[in-house]
């Protein structure tokens, strides 16, 4: 992939390929250098650095295939980097080797070794080998480790390196090779687009069935089999993998054949980079949201930036002006010649960003918004008050202070500026979402940010009342889906459980029949509603105002127990409200409970009346206003009737 990606950032340019990518993948790297070699005449001396050595079996072939009888090898001033991997000398060879300094390590402060390089003078040219290449067989033959390096190939001899002689170091013990063997793990590639994985393993070689796992820090955990392909390539499906490479955690694979053999990798997110240049600077306060690292400053700019935009929170792709271009499909349709005077941004056709991004770029883009939404969902507790804002980073109190302040002033911990900007930052946001051209698709989303908000910034008590009594208005006209509404009950709950006013358990029952939610069974639980119960204080239990809310019947039910008396001649206690609510038409109504002649007085109407439908008058403002309100009221700008409306 690096290979290509290389390949990919030159395309276009002019070469003349001095400079290329060697790997192993596809053959030995000392093989591919030989080759190089030979198209410079051949070589006429070998000088290499390498931190780790194998007993000089590497490096004797190298010198055969290089047609070379001796190597200079450098011995570094700092000594080298220390492994288990091999040694730092070859001392076993049937090649010269000559011990030297190079010029070009010197170091005033020496650092140990871990560069590997090497240098080959050819009879017409020089070549330069760098990259992750020891001097091993493991590295320089095939069907070993996968290596890549650079080489470098120079047209001229003039230029070599400088060199002094020197003396081998002190011989590190080589480790015991079948035990190395024994656990030698392979590599592999892998993507994870979407819940599908696919990959390919590199080394060793496989066929057939295999099990794949994920690596943890908990250990192996199996995420399936399935069968490789000619080309050592898999593929299988892995949900809730992308949603934890969102929340920072580094998926590593492992495939196993029957055999035992095992290769390992890490595995790359396909959308990331593409994600992360769609959220520009925010992403990384999204991405803290995800892990739940985030900040009071992370909330502020995040709720900023939905204010922006609010399509961002139902993951709607970016716009751009589409224009002409080579790649694109020819119109058949007739040229159409438009006067510069008359253009203007009706011309401008949005389009996607690129070809496919609808089912590629783009549902990856509307998956990682549904993972930063359901974090928000998440429980989270309220942020710390310290000026970091970071949770768990408490003030340090003195317990054995007793002095106290002296002017009687709070010890509390001081408020992070930050918390202020979110919730002035919110407000302006919720205004926005439950505007009437937004809240049919963002009156849910709103619900969500302001139970987090509630939770993790606790404002004051009046601010989050104010925000929860616009929600439920907006949520309990909208068509919430079944499997939200006890949220919102829950909701309407918590709002009548911090309210004193007799008239709001009424309010709320009505809330509760228009959102759809039965109020003849179980209560909605509380802990539906948790964010806001923990800025909203309650003065009446939970089970209590649910009875609150059973026993009270709303006007338009009991004008419709009131019109069912009225038509079986039964008077009942359906409606017992009504005397109070309505003390001027109330005698007209119980009078036509037993007076056939009375029941022409009343008006009743299965729909809203705008007019008298006798003498086609509107009625006056407050008799609409008890319609309204109490669904009866009287026409007394004409035929003085009881008007009955038990709502829609």
């Amino acid at each position: 992939m690096i290979a290509d990606d290389l390949r990919a950032s030159t395309r276009g340019r002019s070469r003349n390929g001095n400079i290329r990518l060697f790997h192993s993948l596809d053959g030995s790297i000392s093989q591919k250098l030989a080759q190089v070699v030979d198209e410079l005449g051949g070589a006429v001396r070998l000088v290499t650095a390498a931190p780790f050595w194998d007993d000089g079996t590497a490096i004797d072939s190298l010198c055969s295939a290089l047609g070379l009888q001796e190597v200079f090898v450098h011995t570094h001033e700092g000594g080298s980097v220390e492994g288990n991997i091999g040694s730092n000398w070859p001392a076993d060879t049937v090649s010269t080797v000559h011990p030297v300094r190079l010029d070009v390590m010197h170091e005033k402060k020496p650092r140990r070794l871990h560069a590997k390089i090497f240098e080959v003078i050819c009879k017409r040219g020089r070549v330069l080998l760098s990259g992750s290449v020891n001097a091993t067989a493991a590295a320089l033959d095939s069907n070993r480790n996968v290596e890549a390096c650079v080489a470098r190939i120079q047209h001229e001899r003039r230029t070599r390196w400088k060199f002094s002689a020197s003396h081998p170091p002190e011989l590190w013990p080589l480790p015991n090779e079948e035990e190395e063997d024994s656990e030698v793990v392979g590599i592999l590639r892998a993507i994870l687009d979407g819940d599908r994985i696919t990959g390919q393993v590199l080394t060793p070689q496989m066929s057939g069935v295999v099990s794949i796992f994920q690596l943890t820090t908990e250990g192996a955990a199996g995420l399936g089999k399935t069968t490789l392909g000619a080309d050592a390539s898999f593929s299988l499906r892995a949900p809730g993998l992308e949603v934890q490479s969102w929340k920072g955690s580094r998926l590593v694979l492992q495939v196993r054949s029957t055999d035992d053999r095992r290769a390992e990798g890490f595995v790359s997110v396909a959308a990331f980079a593409e994600i992360t240049r769609r959220a520009g600077a925010v992403a990384p306060r999204l991405l803290a949201i995800l892990a739940g690292t985030e900040t009071p400053a992370d909330v502020a700019a995040i709720m900023s930036w939905f204010h922006e935009d609010p399509r961002r929170l139902t993951g709607a792709m970016p716009m751009r002006i589409s224009g002409g271009g080579d790649e694109e499909e020819e119109d058949d349709r007739p040229a159409r010649t438009i006067p510069v005077a008359e253009l203007n941004s009706s011309y401008a056709v949005a389009a996607p960003i690129s070809a496919g991004s609808e089912t590629g770029v783009g549902a990856s883009w509307r998956r990682f918004m549904d993972h930063v939404l359901s974090a928000f969902r998440e429980k989270r507790g309220p942020f710390g008050r310290t000026s970091s804002g970071r949770e768990g980073e408490d003030d340090n109190d003195n317990d054995d202070d007793d002095d106290g302040d002296v002017d009687g002033a709070s010890d509390s911990k001081s408020i992070d500026p930050a918390v202020e900007r979110s919730l002035e930052t919110f407000d302006k946001l919720l205004e926005l979402l439950l505007s009437p051209s937004n809240a049919p698709r963002h009156a849910l989303i709103a619900f969500d940010l302001t139970q987090y908000i509630c939770e993790r910034l606790q404002p004051d008590f009046g601010i989050a009342k104010g925000w929860l009594e616009r929600l439920v208005n907006v949520l309990a006209h909208e068509a919430t889906p079944i499997d939200r509404r006890e949220d919102v009950a829950a909701a309407i709950l918590v709002l009548l459980a911090c309210s004193d006013a007799p008239s709001d358990a009424r309010n709320a029952r009505a809330r509760l029949l228009r959102l759809g939610y039965s109020v003849s069974g179980e209560a909605p639980s509380q802990e539906r509603a948790q964010g806001f119960q923990s800025v909203l204080i309650q003065t009446i239990a939970w089970a209590e105002v649910w009875e609150q809310l059973r026993m009270v019947r709303t006007f338009p039910e009991q004008i419709r127990s009131y019109l069912l008396a009225l038509k079986t001649g039964q008077p009942s206690t359906g409606y017992s409200d009504l005397p109070a609510a309505a003390p001027e038409e109330w005698p007209v109504l119980q009078d036509a409970l037993t007076s056939p002649d009375v029941r022409d007085r009343i008006l009743v109407f299965d729909k809203w009346p705008n007019s008298c439908p006798l003498h086609h008058m509107t009625f006056p403002t407050i008799e609409i206003s008890k319609l309204r309100t109490v669904g009866v009221a009287t026409a007394k700008n004409c035929c003085r009737r009881i008007l009955v409306y038990p709502g829609g």
